[in-house]
Order: C-alpha cells, then structure tokens, then sequence
C-alpha cells in the first residue's frame, strides 16, 4: 500500500492561465436531493463550485430549486422528472456525479440506469450514496464506457461487494472490485481512507473523527468532481481531492470539536491558491 504524500497537491492544483474563461474548468452535471434530502444536493454543487469547477448543473426535485438558487447562486438548476432534459444535460456534461441524498425510491432507480446507458467514453460518472445502495439492491451493471469512480463508507461497499466489513483486506478488495468495474476508482471512506484502481492501492495521512456527520460524503463527492472538471481524470486527481478534503479539516480540527462539511467548503479557495503558489516547490 502506498502512502499519499501532501506534494501530491502541489502536482495537482495548478495556477490558472491568465486568459481562460469558465468553459476551460470543467462542466459537472450533479444529480441528488429528493423531498428529504435536500441539504445532500447543496453541499455536493457547492464544494464544487468552490473547489473551482466552471459551470456547475444540479439535477434535482424543482421544489428545491428555491433553496439551491438561494444558497448558491453560481450553480444552474434543471428538473430531473423532465427526461429530456436531463439526458441533454448527461450528454452536454464531462462529469456527472449521482447519488448524494438521492433516496431510493423507483425515481432515483431510473435516474441511474439513465446515467449508466448514455454516458460515453471520455466523460467521468461519480457514483455515491444513494447510486451505490441502489446498484447492489439492483445488481445494476456497470456497463458505462464512461470512467467510474465509486465513493463507498464500508457500510455501502459491504452491500456491493458482499464483503463483511471484517473482511475488508486490501486483497478481497481489489478482488471484489474487478468483478464489478475492472476499470473503476474506488474510495474506501474510512479511518485513513484508501483508493483502489486495478492492481494498486493507495492511503492517505489524513482525516480525524470530527468529520463523523452528515454530508461529508457529499461535500467529497463535489470536490472529486470540480477537480476532475478541471484538472482532468486521473488517479492523481482523485487522490488530491481525496487528500484535500480530510487535510482541511485537520486543520479544522484542531480548533473544532466538529468538523461541518460547509466550513470545508468555505476554505477550498483559500487552500487551493496556497497549494498552487507551491507548485514545483519540493
């Protein structure tokens, strides 16, 4: 297992070009939010707008769209019941991201299928929460062509990969994710979470037990997912955002008995521009 070093961040999080406009940073389509879970679709298309994604869409129930509109005005709004809509914006998108507070009622069901038939090579499909529990109740294939990055606690990869969360060893791991996506990212959500990707497997240094509450999940998801919008899909990528969010709220941490996923969220461009500054630096 590989350790995951903070120069990482460094290698990632790169000073912008002086001529670029919101097009160059990536165009991430976010589905999530149901009538109970509302908060979920918020902190996902908020972290990653602030982790520096360019045009932010979220796919949600229009009676939140009041309160996405309020909360973050930077982030466009479109009717996941109106599937024409939706399957212009899936194709339009280079990342859609599926699944925080999404519950698993039929709708949600036939809002993943949607995703997994008419993503394309090249796009990245982000499969968390909701997505997950629902692909192992289902056992929904994933036959996407797309990139796949799965965000599991252990709690949701032990429904997926049937494994007891006891007998989640690095080898059983790795031998349970190629039968489901031989090609997939997997992120362990843990105690020190971990990557895994074909053969390999990474950790990082990173993360405390004030991150234990609601939508820290979903606040992870739209890092991932603003990263890869700007930074491109890559293991690197990935790792980065993994390692950002939990480093964040170390540093929380230290001061907060409780560490909130919107206080993540309100620090990321001011990490992001320290980290950029070091570029190149050892």
């Amino acid at each position: 297992m590989e350790k995951i070093s903070k120069n990482i961040l460094n290698q990632v999080i790169i000073p912008r070009k002086p001529e670029s406009y919101k097009g160059n940073y990536g165009k991430i389509l976010i589905i999530a939010g149901s009538t109970n879970f509302g908060g979920a679709a918020i902190l996902c298309s908020s972290a990653a707008i602030n982790s520096g994604a360019g045009l932010v869409t979220v796919a949600t129930t229009p009676e939140k769209f009041t309160a996405i509109n309020t909360r973050i005005p930077e982030a466009m709004t479109i009717d996941y019941f109106n599937k024409q809509e939706l399957l212009t914006a899936i194709l339009n998108n280079t990342v859609i991201a599926i699944g925080p507070g999404l519950g698993i009622s039929s709708t949600a069901r036939g809002l993943i299928k949607t995703v997994l038939n008419n993503t394309i090579t090249g796009q990245t499909v982000i499969l968390d929460a909701s997505a997950l529990t629902l692909i192992a109740e289902e056992k929904i294939p994933l036959q996407t062509t797309a990139h796949v990055i799965m965000t599991p606690h252990q709690g949701e990869w032990q429904r997926l990969s049937n494994l007891p969360i006891s007998e989640q060893t690095i080898d059983n791991n790795l031998k349970q994710l190629q039968g489901i996506d031989s090609k997939a990212i997997l992120i362990l959500k843990k105690h020190l979470s971990e990557i895994y990707y074909k053969d390999q497997v990474f950790q990082i240094q990173a993360g405390n037990s004030g991150m234990a509450t609601g939508g820290m999940g979903d606040t992870l998801t739209g890092i991932i997912a603003g990263f890869i919008g700007q930074f491109g899909y890559s293991l690197k990528t990935v790792a980065a955002a993994l390692l950002l969010h939990s480093t964040i709220a170390d540093q929380l941490n230290q001061k907060e008995y409780v560490v909130l996923p919107s206080k993540i969220i309100n620090k990321l461009p001011k990490y992001m521009a320290k980290f950029s500054q070091l570029t190149g630096e050892k």
